[in-house]
């Protein structure tokens, strides 16, 4: 499914965001580690620097291939807020789509620890009736509600003004009609 079958008809995308990156940061720095220490240990040692391809192949290559795919899944998912509702995305091998309409969710709450808060990150929730729907580990997680509640509000504000007045308006009679009293006593005069 490509990307212009995301959106409705009329909808306006307003931000996407890709969550916070987790479980990349230490394969990465592990890979790093690993061939700086064969290289030293390859300028030093004689016995490193005969075998330093095999070396590298045996544990430089698996944490090499962790980083890329941890990094393949991280980039994979997205988080699209719209005027309409929110949309999260994500998966490498199964790409599934989950989305909340706009006029479902009633509040949003952000979760924080205190390094979370220092960091600015944070965990996001969207409050609907049915349960309280996560939607990620963010960067600005306070700025991303701000958004979140204005266009929720906006859509909010496109139905009827608090000040309208509603009538009635009376049907025509039907024939099943029950009618009182006097009305059939006329009718039988």
């Amino acid at each position: 499914m490509s990307r212009r079958d995301l959106w409705r008809e009329g909808e306006v995308r307003i931000i996407s965001v890709t969550p916070v990156s987790r479980g990349v940061l230490r394969p990465f720095l592990l890979t790093v580690t690993t061939l700086a220490l064969i290289v030293e240990g390859a300028s030093r040692f004689l016995y490193v620097h005969r075998f330093e391809e095999l070396l590298m192949v045996v544990f430089v290559l698996p944490l090499t291939a962790v980083t890329l795919t941890r990094t393949w899944r991280w980039r994979s998912h997205k988080i699209h807020i719209t005027n309409e509702r929110i949309i999260i995305e994500g998966g490498v091998l199964r790409h599934q789509r989950s989305a909340v309409e706009m006029r479902d969710v009633f509040a949003t709450r952000v979760d924080q620890r205190v390094t979370e808060r220092l960091s600015r990150r944070g965990f996001v929730y969207l409050e609907t009736l049915g349960a309280a729907m996560p939607i990620g580990l963010v960067r600005h997680p306070a700025a991303l509600c701000r958004l979140i509640d204005a266009e929720r509000n906006a859509v909010d504000s496109q139905s009827d003004p608090f000040d309208t007045v509603y009538t009635y308006e009376d049907a025509d009679a039907s024939p099943y009609e029950v009618l009182p009293d006097e009305w059939q006593r006329r009718r039988y005069e």
